[in-house]
């Protein structure tokens, strides 16, 4: 299916990319039940302690980096491990025919220590990227965990999501739509994951990680709002639980020193609200 951009002008372009054959919101109403176990299989490994990869070459392996990356500071946690095509290099350039590769995928999950109790979540556009589908089928065989990703696949794993997109505004390029939703699928499974994990309370980042003077700020905020403290007093919380957010609250809220907090919080798996 042809179309000239190159006669277009700027703004036609504009409202041409505006326009897309299937939003998200799509994807959500055509994968529900099956979007739902994966944030059940996931939620699992979080509170066991258990390893979930994300695997994929080109932008499926980029977009699984960057979401695994970014769970640690948001939420406290390290479970989510992104594998790529190519290695960490495939993150800033293209390493040729690193995708076709029906090993390295493997490989590198045998040097993150995959396990039977783990996850394994393949991010591939086509649903055929030799890389991603052997490092899946070789789960699959072992009777780990897995998961696929993709447009339309006729594989058959534990879980099977399929974006529905057919065709790009750049024919095959699916860093575009394909890219776009499979960023917005990621941050809905890993956020919701993680809620039902006890890393979050309320709608507060209560196991965010102080890594820098802004999430420092943010962790201070946080214990003000849910304590209804002043920003003086938090500080003095933050301080004397070891920085942990949580620990900070269940002290105040318990009048208790941080071992009984720690204590407290170990019972009840790290949900806060099971505490206060």
């Amino acid at each position: 299916m042809s179309k000239d951009y190159d006669n277009s002008s700027i703004n036609e372009l504009i409202d041409e990319f505006v326009i897309q054959e299937i939003n998200f919101k799509d994807v959500i109403n055509n994968n529900k039940s099956e979007i739902e176990k994966l944030i059940i299989e996931c939620s699992n490994r979080i509170q066991n302690k258990n390893k979930i990869f994300l695997i994929g070459s080109g932008t499926s392996g980029r977009l699984g980096m960057i979401e695994s990356s970014e769970v640690y500071p948001t939420f406290g946690d390290n479970s989510f491990t992104g594998i790529i095509a190519g290695g960490i290099d495939a993150m800033t350039h293209s390493v040729e025919g690193s995708e076709d590769s029906l090993t390295d995928g493997i490989n590198q999950l045998n040097t993150h220590g995959l396990r039977s109790d783990d996850l394994v979540i393949g991010i591939s556009a086509s649903g055929t990227t030799p890389f991603t589908i052997a490092a899946l089928n070789n789960s699959k065989n072992k009777k780990i965990k897995t998961c696929l990703i993709s447009n339309q696949s006729q594989n058959n794993y534990d879980i099977n999501i399929q974006l529905g997109v057919i065709y790009e505004k750049i024919l095959g390029s699916t860093r575009m739509l394909s890219g776009t939703l499979t960023k917005q699928l990621l941050n809905l499974v890993t956020t919701i994951s993680m809620i039902k994990s006890g890393k979050t309370y309320k709608n507060y980042m209560v196991n965010v990680k102080p890594l820098n003077k802004k999430l420092i700020k943010r962790s201070i905020d946080i214990i003000s709002k849910i304590t209804v403290t002043d920003t003086k007093f938090a500080t003095t919380l933050f301080e004397k639980s070891n920085y942990k957010i949580k620990h900070a609250i269940v002290m105040h809220i318990k009048n208790i020193d941080y071992k009984d907090a720690d204590q407290l919080l170990e019972a009840n798996q790290g949900f806060l609200y099971k505490i206060i």
